[in-house]
């Protein structure tokens, strides 16, 4: 894993403060990991450089298509997934000149099924800026409390099974449903054919996760390949 350590004294205090269980040290938590998704997006653009035609990536929540297409100029082949109709449109019409992106309409988790898919509540008001923070797993007072779109769900494992040896990197920002995702992968013990998985946990939404994500940041430390990042944006 990209196992970040702190720099210097502020980081190595908040380091430390992080896990005291009150708002102080969630504080902590969120200034700290601030400074480590500086880190991890560094390293991704850096992982960038290596990639090239022949390879395959995933775009597991690909919103807009903005990492979709930094991905493409690799010449790699992309598969995007974004479950919102809406967002999805947007994504068509980033992406429709790019012949090596393969778009997916669906949500990703860790089963196959159909799910409910919620928006945030100012969702109306501002779509674009909004279009982030739909989630089929958060169901907190910033989320729209009405029924939800019905949208189809894909199993990451298939997802990874079909994509073949060529796999590269994944990039996973799925609002919520990477923890039961990742804690399946750590509990099998089954190494997970890809070089680079990017993911962001969302704790900052979920405080709750908090503990859930530091056990899987203290298991990603010991894989020595895929190189786990859970410090994505």
């Amino acid at each position: 894993m990209a196992s970040y350590r702190p720099e210097g004294l502020f980081q190595t205090l908040l380091d430390r403060v992080q896990y005291w269980p009150n708002a102080i040290g969630r504080s902590a938590g969120r200034k700290l990991d601030r400074r480590y998704k500086r880190r991890a997006e560094r390293d991704f653009r850096r992982i960038l450089a290596l990639l090239g035609p022949g390879d395959v990536c995933l775009d597991l929540g690909a919103n807009r298509g903005e990492f979709t297409q930094l991905l493409a100029a690799t010449g790699a082949t992309v598969h995007a997934f974004e479950p919102d109709p809406d967002t999805f449109a947007r994504l068509q019409s980033a992406c429709a000149s790019l012949p090596n992106v393969h778009l997916h309409q669906a949500a990703v988790g860790a089963r196959a099924g159909e799910v409910t898919l919620r928006r945030e509540a100012g969702y109306a008001d501002d779509p674009i800026g909004h279009s982030v923070g739909s989630s089929v797993r958060f169901t907190d007072p910033r989320m729209d409390q009405g029924q939800g779109i019905r949208v189809p769900q894909r199993a990451f494992a298939d997802i990874v099974a079909t994509a073949g040896p060529a796999l590269r990197l994944i990039k996973m920002d799925i609002e919520g449903s990477e923890i039961e995702i990742l804690n399946d992968l750590m509990q099998s013990g089954v190494a997970l054919q890809v070089e680079y998985l990017f993911v962001e946990t969302h704790q900052q939404h979920y405080p709750a996760d908090l503990p859930a994500v530091w056990q899987l940041r203290r298991w990603a430390a010991t894989q020595s390949r895929p190189d786990i990042n859970l410090h994505w944006r």
